[in-house]
């Protein structure tokens, strides 16, 4: 029996003004272990093969979020998985004893995407499906596909390639994805609150059109930024990190993020914004980080939320895959 082990980082995306296409892999992990039996030709269709998958595997789910997701919350897991499957030119495949153990680190709706991990880990164990099947993964638009289920890229490539990356998006594909270079100094420290936010929630409160002139000044913070991150030159990051397209809209929805965002500046950081969609805080720091960490807990707290902190590096391997014996 075929027996695998798979790792997905966590991820933080948008990064002030990086809003939908800059991202960046943590050092915080997903971690599933599948074994599967014989494969066999499907006769139905790909919304088909993901029920059949769903009513024919065994799953087990600890750690974070695994009561939620115990309770049939794996549908985007088998949606991804069957989407992947479905790319094989040679016809759908049933996936007999399928046996899936999740051991999860990333807290769900939270702004560190755990959907993005979801996925790729999907994609990762759909590779090593088509492998026993004799098709070559590598020669199918895998990466595109995750992509079109996520909805975008920044979080999705940066946990399947690790890093960070800056990702242009045409009608929602893809058109170039550019790895950034950023130095293991920079640490990311990420105050997690109690409090799940789904994107889709926090995506009503975004303004359907923004002035020119707002779109003039997120893309000079994005260029500087960028060109900050990549120099290690932190000196001008609390002025490039702000952003207009998003950050003054999804702030209302965190509890005290005004005062959490003052508490992380006085505790010694660079560069505070939202982690993803929220309701996460990021500081970017070269120093001070259990400080930063601990204000940023106590201003959730303040704001009547229990909140936890982690500090990571940029994950620079992207998602693991072991073969096991």
């Amino acid at each position: 029996m075929p027996r695998v082990f798979i790792a997905a980082p966590a991820t933080t995306a948008n990064l002030g003004p990086g809003f939908d296409c800059l991202g960046a892999a943590l050092n915080m992990q997903n971690r599933l272990q599948a074994a599967w039996g014989s494969l066999l030709p499907f006769g139905g269709t790909k919304e088909e093969l993901q029920t059949w998958l769903e009513e024919n595997s065994r799953v087990e789910v600890r750690g974070e979020g695994a009561a939620d997701l115990a309770e049939g919350g794996m549908g985007l897991f088998y949606q991804a998985l069957a989407s992947f499957l479905a790319l094989n030119p040679k016809g759908l495949l049933a996936v007999q004893g399928l046996e899936l153990h999740f051991t999860n680190a990333i807290p769900l709706a939270r702004g560190l995407g755990s959907s993005a991990a979801c996925i790729v880990s999907a994609l990762a164990l759909s590779k090593e499906i088509l492998k026993e099947a004799g098709i070559d993964p590598d020669s199918l638009p895998l990466a595109a596909a995750a992509v079109d289920l996520d909805g975008s890229a920044d979080n999705v490539l940066a946990t399947l390639y690790g890093g960070a990356c800056l990702n242009i998006m045409d009608g929602g594909v893809l058109q170039l994805s550019i790895p950034l270079k950023i130095s293991p100094k920079l640490r990311f420290v990420v105050g997690v609150p109690e409090l799940p936010l789904k994107t889709s929630n926090t995506r009503r409160v975004l303004p359907e059109k923004v002035a020119l002139g707002e779109a003039v000044q997120n893309s000079a913070r994005l260029a500087a930024l960028v060109r900050a991150l990549e120099a290690g030159d932190y000196s001008n990051l609390r002025e490039l990190i702000q952003s207009p397209l998003h950050i003054p809209y999804r702030s209302r929805l965190i509890p005290g993020y005004q005062s959490i965002e003052e508490l992380a500046y006085e505790a010694g950081a660079l560069a505070v914004t939202i982690s993803g969609a929220g309701p996460s805080v990021l500081a970017l720091a070269t120093d001070y980080f259990q400080a930063i960490g601990e204000a940023m807990v106590h201003g959730f707290g303040q704001a009547g939320l229990a909140a936890r902190y982690v500090v990571s590096e940029v994950n620079s391997k992207g998602v693991v895959v072991e073969r096991c014996r």
